[in-house]
C-alpha cells in the first residue's frame, strides 16, 4: 500500500523519496530549483558587480585577477544562501567547495576561450562566462553537495 504524504512533512516523518507522489516532488523540486535560482542570480550579481567595480576602479586590473576577487565574494552569498534558502540545510561545506571550485575552474576556461578564442575581452568575457555555469552547479549541489539523507 502507498504512503500519500505531504511533501512538507515527508523529511520528518522519515518518508523515502520514492514513497511520496510524482506531482509532490516535481512541486518541491521546482521550488528548489527556483530557490536555487534566485540565490545563484543574487550570487551571480554580486559576482558582476564586484568584478564590474574592480574593472571600474583599476582598468589595468587583469580579468582573472578581478574574477577571482568577484568569484571569492560571490561564494559567501551562495553559500549562505543554499544553505539557509535553497536546500534549508547545512549540507556538506567541503562538497559544496568542491562544486564551487569546479564551477569556478569552467568559468575561468570558458573566459580563457572567449578571450584568446574569440577575441573577447573585459567584462563581456567576464558575463558570458559567469551566466554559462550555473546548470552545471545545480546539478552537482543537488545531487552531491546538498543531497538529502535518508535513514
Amino acid at each position: 500500500m502507498r504512503r500519500e504524504v505531504n511533501h512538507l512533512s515527508a523529511d520528518r516523518e522519515g518518508v523515502s523519496e520514492s514513497d511520496r507522489p510524482v506531482t509532490a516532488r516535481a512541486r518541491e523540486e521546482a521550488g528548489t530549483a527556483t530557490r536555487f535560482g534566485l540565490v545563484g542570480l543574487a550570487a551571480t550579481g554580486v559576482h558582476l558587480g564586484v568584478a564590474a567595480l574592480l574593472l571600474f576602479l583599476w582598468p589595468q586590473l587583469n580579468e582573472f585577477i578581478a574574477n577571482i576577487i568577484a568569484f571569492c565574494v560571490a561564494f559567501q552569498v551562495s553559500l549562505v544562501g543554499h544553505r539557509r534558502l535553497t536546500f534549508k540545510r547545512q549540507g556538506s561545506a567541503w562538497r559544496f567547495g568542491l562544486v564551487a571550485a569546479g564551477g569556478f575552474a569552467l568559468n575561468n576556461g570558458l573566459l580563457a576561450v572567449l578571450m584568446q578564442g574569440l577575441d573577447l575581452s573585459g567584462f563581456v568575457a567576464i558575463a558570458i562566462a559567469t551566466l554559462s555555469v550555473p546548470i552545471v552547479t545545480y546539478l552537482a549541489s543537488r545531487l552531491w553537495a546538498f543531497k538529502e539523507d535518508h535513514a
